[in-house]
């Protein structure tokens, strides 16, 4: 049975699918609701989500900037900068400004909640119409059902939006190559990269390399096989590239109006050594190629049981610590990675080239060019780990692999463009997408545990694809009603055993909680608004950390006209007095902090770990 989708067909024989995907799609958007308020309570956990939603309100209030705060210390927040007298994100500026939509109605949640389900609806589409409509199905029920994206969805980080903006620009560049009004799609697919560019730059690298490579051996091979071909495959893809380069002009953009150049790092106005690449300039104490790949193992064992919630064991309170404080190896193994070379090899072999009076039993030949290129993968993996440390700290020669592996992954692109298969083409042009983000991420300084691996996030929806064909060959060959039962089991286990103690231990998370907010709300005195005072030394072990701060901080306007302020006397002369004489109408309430703990002046220090 072939796997290409016949839309007649399809429309008759597999309607019910549409339904399933719906509920599919309204349960993610269900899930985030539900995680967003019992885990997260909508409130920033991160100090990536505190700069995140400080610019959302920057941008909500019609500024790109605001004014730096008499008191600058007294008012700071993590990872935002000051400068000349105003104060932004250092962040691209394409999440907050999506994010301020959900500032200026009041629930910021529902922004990640609506992508969530749009991504998955986008899965299904994608899946269905290069491999199957069984494909397409279970895909996004992989996509509804990942721990990843129940937790990143429920949050108010950039990730979910940046997936859904991948699936869409994956799903209108198919829709380029299939034919359909191609220069309208083109414009589509422009401004979704765009759009994953202003809010993912290194995620867009990698998504965007595959399909730039693919696009300039399209050109070529049209030119001089097809010249018939050449416009009609150039003009949409001008479109894109057009479309891309203007949407992503919102980033010099943003760094002249802050800062007045167009091409600084912002990242570095915070830490100077928070860049791209390797060597003594890039991460705490310089990165390496040796430094990548330690990461990577560490990340890639957390993400086998994250992505799909498949593990052996269950999570233990041990597990819970590290998912807190740690960012080394998961002890558990993963399942989640179990699916994917099958999916390749399936999809492989069902994808291959139509030939005269050819059998479809097993030819072992039509995977010489797959094996040749994975046993290059494997040695290329490994032969770094018996080379000596000399050289693999090395920054020159770090750039050679890394740039090396990337090439690699690349090259079959161009010997595919004249294959007769889309399957393959597609299939390839897939797999590269979760490869080639680990491959690029193996040049920024540091890994991603604490919420999930997020760093590998936008590929799930490419993953989930190729992860599905096996289950899909299953289904199709055998009792779909068995395979799809089993799933559904697998699925309602996974969210029970796995995704819900690994999303839940994030309740409270660096102390950001509901709870001293509301009791900062009872102490109120009629409607007057409110000034919390916290004081504590920046000197010393009992130094004030941001999580002293956090509570207040998240309820406080950049523009400090919010109902609750947060202020921090960090007992230098005469800070407290000209905290209150900036806000003389303010109800005052007094806390304490040191370290990571805040209490209210009238209570003791509560008795804490220290955590």
């Amino acid at each position: 049975m072939p796997l290409m989708y016949e839309q007649t067909q399809t429309r008759k024989q597999h309607h019910w699918q549409f339904g399933v995907v719906i509920g599919l799609a309204f349960f993610a958007f269900l899930m985030s609701a539900i995680v967003s308020r019992t885990v997260f309570e909508r409130l920033p956990h991160l100090e990536d989500e505190v700069a995140y939603l400080y610019q959302a309100r920057i941008f909500a209030n019609g500024e790109v900037t605001a004014p730096t705060p008499e008191l600058r210390r007294s008012f700071w927040q993590p990872f935002v900068i000051d400068f000349d007298g105003r104060r932004f994100s250092k962040y691209t500026p394409g999440w907050s400004a999506v994010l301020a939509l959900g500032v200026l109605g009041g629930q910021t949640w529902l922004i990640n909640a609506l992508f969530s389900s749009l991504t998955v609806a986008l899965t299904f589409r994608l899946g269905r119409e290069i491999f199957s409509p069984d494909v397409g199905l279970i895909a996004s029920a992989l996509v509804a059902f990942s721990p990843m994206a129940l937790l990143l969805n429920a949050s108010l980080m950039g990730h979910t939006a940046a997936l859904c903006y991948a699936t869409l620009f994956f799903y209108a560049y198919w829709r380029i190559q299939d034919g359909s009004s191609p220069l309208r799609w083109g414009i589509i697919a422009g401004l979704t990269l765009g759009l994953i560019v202003i809010t993912r730059p290194l995620t867009a690298i990698a998504i965007s390399l595959p399909f730039i490579i693919w696009s300039g051996s399209r050109l070529v091979y049209s030119l001089f096989r097809a010249r018939h071909q050449f416009f009609p495959i150039f003009k949409p893809l001008i479109a894109l590239s057009i479309c891309t380069l203007i949407l992503s002009s919102v980033i010099p953009l943003y760094n002249i109006t802050t800062v007045g150049e167009p091409s600084v790092n912002l990242y570095t106005f915070v830490w100077s050594y928070d860049r791209v690449g390797f060597g003594e300039c890039c991460g705490r104490n310089g990165h390496r190629l040796e430094k990548a790949y330690l990461h990577t193992r560490y990340d890639l064992s957390l993400t086998a049981a994250d992505v799909f919630g498949w593990q052996i064991g269950a999570i233990t309170p041990k597990d819970e610590e590290h998912l807190l404080l740690d960012s080394d190896a998961w002890e558990h193994f993963g399942l989640g990675f179990l699916l994917f070379p099958v999916g390749v090899l399936i999809g492989y072999w069902q994808s291959r080239k139509p030939r005269k009076n050819s059998s479809s039993k097993f030819s072992f030949s039509e995977f010489i060019p797959l094996i040749l290129w994975t046993t290059g993968a494997i040695a290329w993996t490994f032969i770094p780990l018996g080379l000596d440390l000399e050289t693999m700290r090395d920054p020159i020669f770090s750039w050679f692999w890394v740039l090396l592996g990337i090439g690699g992954l690349l090259l079959p692109l161009v010997f595919l463009t004249g294959y007769e298969s889309k399957q393959r083409q597609w299939l390839w042009l897939l797999m590269c997408i979760p490869l080639g983000i680990v491959l690029v991420q193996l040049t920024y300084w540091i890994g991603s545990q604490r919420y999930s691996t997020r760093y590998y996030f936008e590929a799930l929806s490419a993953f989930a694809i190729i992860s599905a064909i096996p289950i899909a060959w299953l289904a199709q060959r055998f009792s779909r009603q068995i395979i799809y039962g089993l799933l559904t089991i697998a699925f309602v286990y996974s969210l029970y055993a796995y995704s819900t103690p690994r999303i839940s231990v994030l309740y409270q998370f660096n102390r950001i909680n509901q709870d001293l907010i509301n009791r900062i709300e009872e102490r109120r005195i009629g409607d007057q608004p409110l000034l919390v005072i916290i004081t504590g030394t920046d000197e010393g072990d009992d130094r004030v950390r941001w999580r002293a701060l956090g509570n207040p901080m998240v309820m406080t306007s950049p523009f400090l006209d919010s109902d609750i302020i947060g202020a921090w006397d960090f007992l230098d002369e005469g800070v407290r007095e000209s905290i209150i004489a900036q806000f003389p109408d303010r109800q005052i309430i007094d806390m304490n902090a040191a370290g990571n703990d805040v209490w209210f002046a009238d209570e003791p220090r509560p008795i804490t770990d220290g955590a």
